[in-house]
């Protein structure tokens, strides 16, 4: 089982020094065995348009730079002081359900207001 966790980091190549750093070889492959998604700059205020298709308003993208992680063993405690947590999944996840389950799980520990109780009637 996988753990899976969202970070945001100040530029691309921020990103890329923390990757790399988990292990490449000579040709820049990926030595260690976590799976990475490398989301870059995410819209965070979708675009609008007009009934051609036309872009009326231009979508606003994050100043951060986005990497989910699908970490094969604990996550790296190197990566904590960039992690995020997103309502619930943001736009990506990865296909592994226990990893989703736990993430979820996670978020409504740290953020029980994203996830209010239906009141009874």
């Amino acid at each position: 089982m996988g753990i899976f966790r969202k970070y945001e980091f100040g530029s691309q190549s921020a990103a890329t020094a923390k990757i790399n750093a988990l292990g490449v070889d000579e040709e820049g492959n990926p030595t260690h065995r976590h799976s990475i998604a490398r989301l870059g700059y995410i819209v965070t205020t979708p675009g609008e348009y007009d009934a051609e298709g036309n872009e009326t308003t231009a979508p606003v993208r994050s100043d951060k730079y986005h990497v989910d992680v699908l970490w094969r063993d604990e996550p790296s405690a190197d990566w904590d002081n960039q992690m995020v947590w997103c309502m619930p999944m943001g736009v990506h996840t990865f296909g592994s359900s226990s990893a989703n389950a736990e993430y979820i799980a996670k978020c409504k520990e740290l953020h029980p207001e994203w996830f209010p109780e239906p009141e009874e009637e």
